[in-house]
This record gives C-alpha cells, sequence and structure tokens, in this order.
C-alpha cells in the first residue's frame, strides 16, 4: 500500500505543476484569453473523464497491474511532450494525451478497494485523498519555484521534473502485485459499457455519480478561477501562486490524512460528505463576498484569502474521500474497476463543465459569477447527501 500511495503522489505532481503557472503561459505569454486557458484544462478533464471508465472496466478484464502501468508510461510520455511544447496546438494535444493517462484514477481506487475490508476504505480512500494531496502541494510548488528556470518556456522545467517523477512512478508501479478479484468476474461485469452504463445509472450508483458530478462541477470553478482572483485581486506571480497552493495542498493533507476518520467515525461517510459540502459552500459564498469587497477586513487581503480558501479546502478535503468510499461499498465487488472507473468519470464530466464555463462566467462578472455558480451547485451536493443519509444503499 505505501508503494502504491507513493505512485499516486508521483502521478498528481504533474498534474499541479501546471496550474501556477498556466495563466502566465497561456495569456500573458501567448496572449490568449481566459476561456483558452480553462479550455487547456477542461481538455486534460475531458479525455479523463472519457478514459477512467475505459481503463476501470480494462482492469477488471486483464488486470489493475498492466493498465496502471501502461497508463503511467503514456502519462510520462505526455509530460515531456508538455515540457517541449511552446504553441497552443501542442499543448492542448499533450494535456489531452496525460489526460487520458490520468484515467487510472478509478484503477487505483479499485486496487486499494481490492485490498481493504469495506470497513476501513473510508481510512485508505483518505489517504489516497492525502496521497493526491501532497502531489498538489509539491505539484504547484515546483510549478511556481521552478517556472522560467532555464532559456525554454515558463513551464519547461516544472514538467521536465513532473517527467521524471512519473518515471519513477513507472518503476514503482512494477513492484506493485496484481489484485485477484479481476478473475472471479459474474456475467454481468461481461456486459457491453453502454449496458453497465445504463445499469449504474439505474442502481444506487447513480446518486454517487450525480454527488461526484456536482462536487467536481462546484469545485472546478476553484480549479480554474481561483488562479484569476489571486491574480486580479493579489496581484500574485506565478511563484506567489505556487506557495498558496502549497498551503491548499497542506489543508488537504490535514484532512484526508487524519481528520476525516475522526469525520466519518462521528458523521459515518455519507454525513461526512454533507459536512465537507457546508464547509465548501461557506467558503464559496465568503469568496463571493470578498470578490465584491463586502468581506469584512479588506485592509488586509491576504488574510481574508486564507481564510476562505481554508474552508474551501477542508470542504473538498472531507467530501471527495467519504464520497470515494461510500461508492465503494455501494459497488459489486467483481466490478469494482468499472464501476469506480464509471462514477469518477462522471466526476471528470462534471470537472470539464465547471473549466468550461469557469473562463466565461469569470469574463461575464468576475470571480463572483463563477464561485457564485459553484456555492449553487454545491447546494444540489448537499440536497444529494441528505437524500443518502435518509436512504442508505447497500453494497
Amino acid at each position: 500500500m505505501p508503494t502504491l500511495l507513493l505512485v499516486v503522489f508521483i502521478n498528481f505532481v504533474g498534474i499541479g505543476a501546471l496550474i501556477p503557472v498556466l495563466p502566465y503561459t497561456v495569456i500573458e505569454t501567448l496572449g490568449l484569453s481566459a476561456s483558452v486557458m480553462t479550455l487547456l484544462l477542461a481538455s486534460f478533464a475531458m479525455a479523463m473523464f472519457l478514459s477512467n471508465p475505459l481503463l476501470g472496466r480494462l482492469s477488471d478484464h486483464i488486470g489493475r497491474r498492466p493498465v496502471l502501468i501502461a497508463s503511467l508510461f503514456v502519462n510520462a510520455l505526455a509530460h515531456l511532450w508538455f515540457a517541449f511544447s511552446d504553441d497552443i496546438i501542442q499543448m492542448y494535444a499533450a494535456r489531452i494525451l496525460a489526460g487520458l493517462a490520468a484515467g487510472n484514477t478509478g484503477v487505483i481506487q479499485a486496487i486499494i478497494a481490492d485490498r481493504v475490508a469495506s470497513a476501513e476504505r473510508a481510512r485508505y480512500m483518505g489517504l489516497f485523498g492525502a496521497a493526491i494531496g501532497t502531489g498538489f502541494v509539491a505539484g504547484p510548488a515546483l510549478g511556481g519555484l521552478l517556472s522560467g528556470v532555464g532559456s525554454g518556456p515558463l513551464h519547461q522545467a516544472p514538467f521536465l521534473l513532473a517527467a521524471g517523477f512519473s518515471f519513477l512512478a513507472l518503476a514503482l508501479s512494477i513492484r506493485i502485485k496484481e489484485s485477484a478479484a479481476h478473475r472471479q468476474m459474474t456475467p454481468s461485469a461481461k456486459q457491453p459499457l453502454g449496458v453497465r452504463l445504463v445499469s449504474i445509472m439505474h442502481s444506487p450508483l447513480a446518486l454517487f455519480a450525480l454527488a461526484f458530478f456536482c462536487l467536481n462541477l462546484s469545485f472546478a470553478q476553484v480549479e480554474a478561477s481561483f488562479v484569476l482572483l489571486l491574480r486580479d485581486y493579489l496581484d500574485f506571480d506565478a511563484r506567489q501562486t505556487g506557495w498558496l497552493f502549497t498551503y491548499i495542498g497542506v489543508c488537504i493533507i490535514l484532512v484526508q490524512g487524519g481528520l476525516i476518520n475522526t469525520a466519518v467515525r462521528w458523521f459515518g461517510e455519507v454525513g461526512t460528505v454533507g459536512f465537507g459540502a457546508s464547509l465548501l459552500v461557506i467558503g464559496q459564498i465568503c469568496t463571493v463576498i470578498m470578490a465584491v469587497g463586502l468581506l469584512v477586513g479588506n485592509a488586509y487581503p491576504l488574510v481574508q484569502m486564507l481564510i476562505v480558501t481554508t474552508a474551501v479546502c477542508f470542504g473538498f478535503g472531507f467530501s471527495n474521500p467519504a464520497l470515494s468510499a461510500a461508492a465503494s461499498n455501494a459497488a459489486g465487488k467483481t466490478t469494482m474497476g468499472g464501476a469506480l472507473g464509471m462514477v469518477q468519470g462522471f466526476g471528470a464530466l462534471g470537472q470539464v463543465g465547471g473549466l468550461l464555463l469557469a473562463g466565461p462566467l469569470y469574463h461575464l462578472g468576475g470571480a463572483h459569477y463563477s464561485f457564485g455558480f459553484g456555492a449553487a451547485i454545491t447546494l444540489i451536493l448537499l440536497a444529494v447527501a441528505f437524500y443518502l443519509r435518509q436512504r442508505p444503499v447497500s453494497a
């Protein structure tokens, strides 16, 4: 398990490295719009949406290990390609390829679920989330601190290092032992992908798919618009943005590495989703108030930013692993990879929609439009969590 978590960490370093340099690479260096920037993020998420259920289902048939190894190899090549890209077309192609490879998220979660008893899944999904959070600590920090190093594009040095990390993850993944779950597949697991999709949407997993969709649709506003807010509200550059994203990663690690266990004991898995969504919507509403200049403490904008950021990150940090654990308990054991991949795919679809909307919303009215939209979607997530808590599903 430690090796698998290390692979997750390294895998997400490359995803996080792009965040602090993206506005300065796309908007300032290439002279393109914020919508083009958010569309570049969305292209990655869309590719991840398409590949997540496919890779998860493939892992049910041929095993988790070969799918994981192949996807990590493609991921490393995609980082190398992006590092040496100096025009927007190549950047899009490289990020789409990386997104296809990043569809291994459902496979990794299935490996964890294969090996862990249902009562312990929230804890291990929390560690999984903490590994992602740690990657987001290292990724943005490296992206910001190494931006502009050397004579290449602003993003070259961070992504060369991310490619190196990806090859290290590839080497480590070879040591991971195969799960036996895929060798005991039921006839329903052999159904065509479209039939599986319809059956999932008519099963209790449909609510979890909707919840993941809402969570990622909402949080995508933070992912895309937050960088623009830092630039416009605090006049941050790429390096300063990298440091603040490091703080975000620390918050996520703190929650998913330890506090999540206490929350699940108190509220249960679905209750923890509702608790996290409550914190998330409070943070988003406070961000809207801050963006329009009505939040208390205008003389201390950095303090304001840290407070609203903490609420948003703690909210997402509680919601995401608890939702993953609840969904894994509702999925069938022999179709775990395909089911979790499908559910995660809906999360990626929500991220696509959120990123596509983030740029136009920010252009239309600034951060209070994009964060206000995110808050409205989080309220829907709260309603779904409440329904799930009142009408619990069983495995």
